[in-house]
């Protein structure tokens, strides 16, 4: 991580230095356009640094210019269209864009363009929108059941032989997951109603009491936070509705409510922190006859950072903590942990597919400390996990909207419970559709 990190702190360096070269070719030309107005060349070049640097209305007030000077030119008027719709002038970018598109002399790839971008305007426009994304696959779990691996155990002052069906069993799924978001434009300075449907499913080849459904809604509004002099920031509350199902019947259920805030220090940058409370109900089934003791309340959140070093590398970490309050005193736990991660995109080796692919490398760890022994284990002695997990995958868009995604993961729990001692090796290969 340290190498990592020093990567970062050099790159960081190195675009800073792009920037201030940038910016002194930005004045050179500026001062070059107010010698001669009438060089077409070096207002262009202007505006061409101006949009690198993200400097839209620098680049916008160049090529009005231009254009007093060649008011029919397709090229020009494109590029105002394209710029005015980035800063969120689209009554602007529209009457350009139709310009453009209408021009006696525009090439048929000017024309498309214009017309991708009119299309993109209708759909900003509208104050309904739907995002999301769907995956599928196959999962393979050296320890499907999360069973201990040792034979032979403690459980009070008794040492114990498990049996086979205790121990933990490989196993492999074919799951489904997704994620729908739906936002609503309330029309008030970018304040948003946001809904997200969260569900998941999935099939064992051997072990049917593991077979799971789970589907969540979250709902409630966002705010832009611009109203109080925070720049690209929202703040938004939400309710939870969470259902499970577990080999075959209800397993439990969760209502609860949230917030959250995000912000982008920079344009590179994200921070986002959530708080949520839900409370919890569980149902005794045959298989699982004593779950109920978990029932009650749970209080969780999350801090997390994303850096984009550059367009090759992204950085991110997050820490966590929860405390969950259980019916059954040995239920009843508090958790803290942390994550880090970062992402490499390379040039695609195949040449038909050319987006970029990508290496996630993931590591985490995990405390949880139970507040009563459990009697069934210990009289004496409460529960204590250290869990931690290295994951590393191969994203390959096969299309801008589709993902196949290789990856492997490897999971240690350390418990002073021998019953609750185990690891887990994990491969998994999915395809994933975004829209």
């Amino acid at each position: 991580m340290a190498a990592a990190l020093t990567f970062a702190q050099m790159a960081s360096a190195q675009r800073m230095d792009a920037r201030a070269a940038l910016e002194a070719r930005q004045d050179v030309l500026l001062s070059a356009m107010l010698d001669d107005p009438q060089d077409l060349d070096t207002a262009l070049e202007h505006a061409a640094v101006s949009v690198r640097l993200e400097d839209y209305e620098a680049a916008v007030g160049t090529l009005e210019r231009v254009l007093i000077q060649a008011p029919d030119s397709p090229a020009v008027l494109l590029e105002l269209g394209v710029l005015y719709y980035r800063l969120g002038s689209f009554e602007t970018a529209r009457l350009y864009l139709q310009r453009a598109e209408s021009a006696a002399n525009a090439a048929s790839d000017v024309v498309e363009a214009a017309r991708q971008f009119q299309s993109a305007i209708v759909a900003a426009e509208d104050p309904l929108k739907v995002s999301g994304i769907v995956t599928t696959g196959l999962r393979y779990q050296s320890n499907a059941t999360a069973g201990p691996g040792e034979r032979i155990v403690t459980l009070g002052a008794s040492t114990v032989l498990l049996s086979d069906t205790v121990l933990g069993q490989p196993d492999a799924n074919a799951f489904v997951a997704g994620n729908v978001h739906v936002s609503y434009d309330l029309g008030n300075q970018g304040d948003l109603l946001e809904a997200d449907l969260l569900f998941y499913g999935d099939r064992y080849f051997d072990t049917g009491r593991l077979n799971s459904a789970m589907s969540e809604v979250t709902f409630g509004p966002s705010f832009n936070m611009a109203r109080f002099d925070v720049d690209d920031a929202r703040f938004g509350v939400y309710g939870i509705v969470n259902g499970v199902r577990l080999n075959g019947g209800n397993y439990s259920g969760t209502l609860g409510a949230g917030a959250r805030f995000a912000i982008q220090p920079s344009p590179r940058s994200t921070v986002n922190a959530r708080i949520e409370y839900r409370y919890n109900w569980f149902r005794d089934t045959a298989t699982y006859q004593t779950v109920s003791d978990r029932n009650g309340y749970d209080i969780s959140g999350r801090l997390a950072h994303i850096v984009h070093v550059d367009d090759t590398w992204s950085l991110r970490g997050a820490f966590l903590a929860g405390f969950e309050q259980a019916k059954a005193g040995f239920e009843t736990r508090w958790h803290a942990g942390a994550t880090v991660g970062a992402t490499y995109r390379f040039a695609s080796p195949v040449e038909r597919l050319e987006t970029p692919w990508m290496i996630d490398l993931d590591a985490g760890y995990l405390h949880r400390a139970y507040d009563e022994p459990d009697p069934s284990v210990s009289a004496t002695l409460t529960q204590r996990d250290n869990e931690g997990w290295v994951r590393g995958a191969l994203g390959i868009p096969l299309r801008a909207d589709i993902l196949l995604s290789l990856s492997a993961e490897y999971r240690r729990v350390q418990s002073n419970y021998q019953i609750r001692d185990h690891s887990n090796t994990i491969g998994m290969v999915s395809l994933s559709k975004v829209f």
